[in-house]
């Protein structure tokens, strides 16, 4: 069951993120603190459930419920907030909620509804094959273990105090090239990336035209920004193969923990929507 969280606290994120971790079936897809961004990424990533609150960094959570149902959106859509009073249980429900708990008691109440609607697993689901940790081509990180160890880095970086940064490189016309084009430009990618990369950085390939790359220490303002300037001239160095030059373009999203997310798939999600321009 996917599922994002449109919180302003990221301590609160934080808290459902670890319990939703654990629970079987549970995958928390994205999050964003206010109005606009959340429906943004919605929208993006279609999720079967949002657990939304009624305050909101900005905009507030009654609208973007209204917005919600208004565009279409079908799944389900729980109310988690403090402000567990009649007025505000029955405005929700009217604009469309399904639920509606009270931070202070309902947690438990929200973990166990959410239990009773993920599905058993079926015997094929549970006989899926295990996906692969290392891109075949290129010998980076696939997408499974780059959400591994991005919670790792996470996890060091709340330990020391630090920020981490999460890019998304998407790109444009290498999908479109022969095969063998594509797979030398991929490496040279691959190589030019990783030579980016500090002793405890992560590299990743996590789609074909796809690369994700996270600086797991930020220590000062505008770092991240100037590391996002660093791969872009990296990105618009030409590529060669078979004796010809290439050139790609480029689109790179952002994300930063734990000011925008503090879920790996958040982080992303939001990275990659800003990549391919859905925010």
């Amino acid at each position: 069951m996917n599922i994002f969280l449109v919180e302003d606290s990221a301590s609160i994120r934080r808290l459902l993120v670890r319990r939703l971790d654990v629970m079987p079936g549970m995958r928390v897809v994205g999050e964003a603190a206010g109005q606009e961004q959340a429906l943004g990424l919605i929208r993006w990533t279609a999720p079967d459930v949002v657990l939304l609150d009624l305050s909101l960094a900005n905009g507030s959570g009654l609208s973007l419920l209204r917005e919600l149902r208004r565009s279409g959106y079908t799944g389900r859509i729980a109310v988690l907030t403090s402000e567990d009073i009649d007025i505000y249980r029955r405005a929700c429900m009217d604009a469309g909620a399904d639920a509606f708990y009270d931070k202070a008691s309902g947690l438990e109440t929200l973990f166990g509804d959410l239990a009773e609607l993920q599905p058993q697993a079926t015997a094929a689901e549970d006989s899926k094959p295990v996906a692969m940790l290392r891109d075949g081509l290129t010998g980076l990180y696939g997408a499974t273990a780059l959400c591994e160890r991005l919670d790792q880095a996470a996890r060091i970086a709340t330990r020391d105090k630090v920020d981490l940064a999460v890019y998304v490189l998407r790109l444009a016309g290498l999908a479109e090239l022969p095969a063998d084009v594509s797979d030398a430009l991929a490496l040279q990618v691959a190589e030019r990336l990783s030579a980016a990369c500090g002793e405890a950085d992560i590299v990743a390939r996590s789609a074909a035209n796809q690369f994700a790359f996270v600086l797991t220490r930020v220590d000062q303002a505008g770092q991240a920004a100037a590391h996002a300037e660093h791969l872009s001239t990296l990105m618009a160095q030409p590529f060669n193969a078979n004796g010809h030059d290439y050139a790609l373009g480029l689109e790179l999203g952002m994300a930063l923990f734990p000011a925008d997310a503090v879920s790996p798939r958040g982080l992303l999600t939001l990275a990659e929507a800003t990549a391919f321009g859905a925010l």
